[in-house]
């Protein structure tokens, strides 16, 4: 995320500034997130894109209660934060942060060093915007799109009661009435990825080449590691469902069980090869 989201260059006013950070470019020979060596830019100062999703996506939710206010003493506390080279071992350049005093959430932050934006991470993991918007995202994830309000906020109390334990947490929406529920039963749609590796699984399929498995995924819309907003992809229904997305659906399962699905092999009784071979009506295409 430091890469991705720019704050390897993030740099206080006055310090090293955007000629440490060119010249780290030059000397790290630095490429963007698809692997080609990253353009020339300018950086006059602290760069918000890390500090706006942090709050944003990460920990409070879009309306977790946070000002542009708090986004720039973010920023200002995370400057410094960079990386050796791309995407790996991170580090903190003292020459580059802001030491001034900082308040973010109404909570002050002396000037320091490395340990405010450790500061930040403490306050807004323990911010009850951030146990109410991991909690909505999990029973999301595993209840339906719109889960009981009931059931959040019983997660987010226990996200809260055992300081961000996520294990509990889930434990409780597993183990809740609401998960158990007529009403949640079968009301969560695959993405294409979870449909494709299911579908693997329930045939037993045998995978010896995963590059046409990729394409099926990039057809249905979902390319492997291609989602390029931070959000990631979407977990809702109204996101992957459509006459099209049934339609490619239908067609990769009737191609798995005939076995004609490059690279991957299922294996399939007597039976199905007779009923194959005489065009039974559950082997045709849609």
């Amino acid at each position: 995320m430091l890469f991705y989201l720019d704050n390897w260059l993030s740099s206080a006013e006055g310090g090293q500034g955007a000629r440490g950070a060119q010249g780290l470019r030059r000397a790290q020979g630095l490429r963007d997130a698809q692997g080609a060596q990253a353009a020339p830019r300018r950086f006059n100062g602290i760069n918000e894109n890390y500090a706006r999703e942090l709050l944003e996506l990460h920990t409070l939710g879009v309306d977790g209660g946070y000002t542009q206010e708090d986004i720039v003493n973010v920023a200002k506390a995370f400057t410094g934060w960079t990386i050796e080279r791309p995407r790996a071992s991170f580090r903190f350049v003292p020459g580059r942060h802001d030491r001034s005093e900082k308040v973010v959430l109404g909570k002050t932050i002396r000037p320091g060093g490395i340990d405010e934006g450790e500061r930040v991470l403490d306050i807004v993991a323990a911010h009850p915007s951030t146990a109410r918007h991991i909690a909505t995202k999990l029973a999301m994830r595993f209840v339906s799109d719109t889960p009981p309000a009931s059931l959040i906020d019983r997660a987010a109390s226990t996200f809260t009661a055992s300081k961000g334990d996520l294990r509990e947490v889930v434990r409780v929406i597993l183990t809740s009435p609401e998960f158990s529920s007529a009403g949640a039963y079968h009301v969560k749609v695959k993405t294409p990825l979870e449909f494709v590796a299911s579908a693997l699984r329930a045939t037993g399929a045998e995978v010896r080449t995963a590059l046409p498995l990729a394409k099926t995924l990039r057809d249905m819309g979902m390319p492997l590691y291609g989602c390029q907003p931070p959000t990631g992809y979407d977990e809702t229904a109204a996101s992957w469902v459509s006459a099209g997305a049934l339609v490619s659906r239908m067609n990769f399962a009737v191609d798995l069980s005939k076995n004609e699905v490059r690279g991957v092999r299922v294996p399939l009784s007597a039976e199905q090869t007779l009923a194959m071979k005489i065009g039974a009506p559950e082997f045709q295409r849609q």
